[in-house]
């Protein structure tokens, strides 16, 4: 979409990541103004942005193909009434990280991972964010000591073998906070892996260069797990830090949430998830909502999800097709699930599968 600016910027103020966020929409004024729309369109959105406010780039306003508040890209990133109601069952802290917090920043829920919070800048308000409860937070960078405290518990639980970086955005850390952490998580001889969680390459794809791919992976071995929802995403900017990532050795995988009104389609989602192998990322995730209490409007219910695996099933490649999971209340863990596919037993007891034509096909499963 064009967007519409006081001064038109120039290619290399556009591909300038700090240019983005100095020129980024703070409030709904800024973004009528960009959109080129009166205010008065977003009137219904006033009181969700007062309590959830928005922060979005003109990058991806600029991937919005309408001005239109159900237009996918702008669901994602403009706040919503529907924020502020119909919001019952939701839980500001629905996995309970806070409950699984040995010591600060650090979760530890599943035995051989751990996750730890960086902070909570991101590139964008994602108005489906599983942490809405911490943007009213300050949360600066980790400090030595709370960063000493992280590698210690580690080093004292040996089974953990692979660290999630997350945040907010650990891609928006100042670099030489990011390095000091990636040190230190590769520093300790139980862990094998580092993860990070990070929207950049998606909302804000400038800030990826040659340089922080070169922090990113100047440690342990490097995954990224980005987040895109939706193909118009896939921009030639995405391309180039794709490629920046991929010279610069470090792994990507992609965790889309199934969104009610953006994603929400076989077609769509199909779409994105052959695409995105182009770019070199491997679809991982496809997420239900969790119960978030902010973002309860987004889910779409769980069979919803299984209905559009199965109707992706056998029609994109096996490479393309993520797992569909869910996280149980209470931080207990992911269930991941999939379309029923047998159908039945036969009087012999040879069960019978359901192909991705809708065939009935007996397999017998070699049971004495």
């Amino acid at each position: 979409m064009k967007l519409h600016y006081a001064s038109e910027p120039t290619a290399s103020q556009w591909w300038n990541w700090r240019w983005q966020l100095e020129h980024a929409a703070h409030d709904l004024e800024e973004v009528a103004a960009y959109l080129g729309v009166e205010p008065s369109r977003f009137d219904s959105c006033r009181e969700a942005a007062e309590r959830y406010p928005l922060f979005v780039t003109p990058y991806y306003l600029s991937l919005a193909q309408s001005a239109e508040l159900t237009d996918p890209i702008l669901r994602q990133c403009i706040p919503s009434d529907e924020e502020i109601r119909n919001q019952q069952g939701g839980d500001p802290d629905a996995l309970a990280e806070d409950a699984h917090s040995p010591v600060p920043r650090l979760v530890h829920r599943y035995s051989d991972r751990a996750l730890f919070v960086t902070g909570n800048i991101c590139a964008m308000h994602c108005r489906h964010c599983m942490r809405k409860r911490d943007w009213s937070k300050c949360l600066p960078p980790p400090t030595d000591d709370e960063l000493s405290a992280a590698t210690g518990y580690l080093a004292d639980h040996p089974e953990v073998r692979e660290v999630l970086i997350s945040g907010g955005d650990p891609l928006m850390l100042p670099e030489d906070d990011l390095r000091k952490i990636v040190k230190a998580f590769s520093a300790v001889p139980s862990v094998e892996i580092l993860r990070f969680g990070s929207r950049v390459p998606c909302v804000l794809p400038q800030r990826v260069t040659p340089r922080l791919a070169a922090i990113l992976s100047c440690g342990k071995p490097a995954w990224l797990a980005c987040h895109f929802n939706h193909p118009w995403e896939l921009t030639k900017e995405v391309s180039a830090a794709c490629d920046f990532l991929n010279r610069g050795e470090v792994s990507m995988v992609n965790q889309s949430v199934l969104l009610k009104g953006v994603n929400d389609n076989a077609e769509i989602l199909g779409k994105l998830f052959t695409s995105l192998l182009k770019f070199h990322v491997k679809p991982y995730y496809l997420f239900h909502g969790d119960p978030i209490e902010g973002a309860m409007h987004f889910r779409t219910g769980v069979e919803a999800g299984l209905k559009i695996m199965d109707q992706l099933r056998g029609r994109i490649s096996g490479m393309a097709l993520p797992a569909f999971a869910f996280d149980l209340p209470g931080g207990k863990g992911k269930i991941r699930l999939q379309p029923e596919e047998v159908l039945r037993r036969t009087p012999e007891g040879v069960p019978v599968f359901r192909s991705w034509l809708g065939e009935e096909v007996a397999y017998p499963d070699g049971r004495g």
